[in-house]
């Protein structure tokens, strides 16, 4: 039974990598196939992901003395954007995505508050 998991894994493997490699066209074919609000939500989350990386480094280095104050809020923007699109897939890590997602939102928004 272990070899015929490995010797399905195996073909599934070679056959992505061979996809993959025909240029690219695997990723076209898997973006077309997505719907428009899957598309605007895998946008959004890439954007935020990069500029929470950006903040993160000029945080780190010294360039940016704002402190947290947005990069919180964009953390739970983009878990947000995580959970609805993990809703569809898994709704007990979706819900886990939304509690930390909303909990993150409000230590934000009560902070902003009391300063």
């Amino acid at each position: 039974m272990g070899k015929v998991r490995g010797i399905w894994s195996k073909k599934q493997t070679d056959e992505k990598a061979l996809s993959v490699l025909s240029n690219g066209i695997w990723r076209k074919k898997q973006w077309r196939k997505k719907q428009t609000d899957e598309k605007v939500l895998s946008v959004l989350s890439n954007i935020c992901s990069i500029s929470i990386i950006i903040f993160v480094c000029m945080q780190i280095l010294g360039f940016w003395k704002v402190e947290i104050d947005v990069i919180i809020p964009l953390l739970g923007v983009s878990m947000l954007i995580q959970a609805i699109q993990y809703w569809k897939k898994n709704k007990e890590v979706s819900k886990s995505y939304l509690l930390a997602a909303i909990l993150t939102l409000v230590f934000s928004i009560f902070e902003f508050i009391i300063k």
